[in-house]
């Protein structure tokens, strides 16, 4: 049986909850993101304008190092808010494995801490 899932619908619901949501656009080089999901802690230092950051976790199974954040999915879709991270969203960044780049994206985000840069 083949289930057929409302995205829209499911958009909807999202848009009209309380769940935290960060704008990317801003984030600033030095800025500290912390995105943890179902299984993963990510935690991402910017290094420039472009949304490019160091990237470390609490597992040695997941990438590290220079990635470049591309945004929020939902369920099984492409990437569908470049602009945002939202819990309930999975984490979508992109990243060079010897020297092919390839896309990880996350289990669901449980929560989205933001420390910007001192000054």
């Amino acid at each position: 049986m083949q289930v057929i899932v409302d995205w829209l619908s499911r958009l909807k619901e999202h848009a009209a909850s309380d769940h935290a949501e960060l704008e990317l656009a801003g984030l600033s080089p030095g800025d500290l993101l912390q995105v943890g999901t179902k299984n993963t802690v990510y935690t991402l230092r910017l290094i420039d304008g472009d949304r490019v950051a160091e990237l470390v976790t609490n597992r040695p199974d997941r990438p590290a190092g220079k990635v470049k954040i591309m945004g929020c999915t939902f369920g099984l879709s492409s990437t569908i808010s470049p602009d945002r991270l939202f819990c309930g969203g999975n984490l979508e960044f992109n990243f060079l494995q010897d020297g092919v780049r390839m896309t990880h994206t996350t289990s669901v985000i449980r929560s989205i801490q933001w420390v910007r840069r001192a000054a």
